[in-house]
């Protein structure tokens, strides 16, 4: 498992988000998600769990849920959205020939879909997992095989990126599985829509002080 994460510091991570929640609330917000992204797939997974860190490794908090969670960070490679997953995928393979990657977005990480994930990708022949977001986009994708032309081409963050990404992977020889379509949480409007116990779970753990300890502002 590779979790793509970025450093909370307010203003620099759901930038969206914070045009209706406020930059210092939005990141305390992605800090909630991401940490409990790391603890709901630490749950569900006996192997290894990698958490691919922009800028780099250096924030206390993701220094924080390397030591609480036994997941290891790495910095993400350098480049567009496309390059920097393709080495995740990369990465991966230093340690198994399935590798599934996921975003920091999707909160609603509970039930089956890592289960299904990997049964997708442990038939014979080039397999990927897709998990689709409702704005055109994808919050996971899995693969057995490596495979960078997978991730060039897509214009990134437009309603295209899980059409183009399905067409490069049927062109690779990809039998693909997908996942029901979920909401990310990019916009005010996707953090309304959670269910009420999934929001209130995120916003208690958004305001616990040791959370907020790790705010560099």
């Amino acid at each position: 498992m590779v979790i793509f994460a970025k450093a909370p510091v307010a203003g620099r991570c759901k930038t969206r988000l914070a045009r209706g929640v406020g930059s210092r609330r939005a990141a305390h917000i992605y800090r909630a998600m991401l940490e409990h992204a790391v603890a709901m797939t630490r749950a569900a997974t006996c192997g290894r769990v990698l958490i691919a860190c922009a800028p780099d490794t250096r924030h206390p908090f993701l220094r924080h849920l390397a030591r609480r969670y036994a997941v290891t960070c790495h910095r993400q490679a350098r480049g567009d959205l496309g390059t920097r997953m393709a080495r995740g995928i990369a990465l991966g393979r230093r340690y198994a020939r399935r590798v599934i990657l996921i975003g920091s977005d999707q909160p609603a990480l509970a039930g089956a879909w890592l289960h299904e994930a990997r049964c997708a990708l442990a038939h014979d022949g080039p397999r990927a997992w897709l998990a689709p977001t409702r704005d055109g986009g994808y919050w996971g994708i899995g693969l057995n095989r490596p495979r960078p032309q997978i991730f060039r081409g897509p214009r990134w963050s437009t309603p295209h990126v899980a059409i183009a990404t399905r067409t490069a992977l049927a062109r690779q020889g990809f039998a693909v599985s997908e996942a029901p379509v979920r909401d990310d949480i990019d916009e005010p409007r996707d953090w309304q829509r959670l269910s009420i116990g999934l929001r209130s779970h995120l916003a208690r753990r958004a305001c616990l002080p040791d959370t907020t300890a790790f705010d560099p502002t």
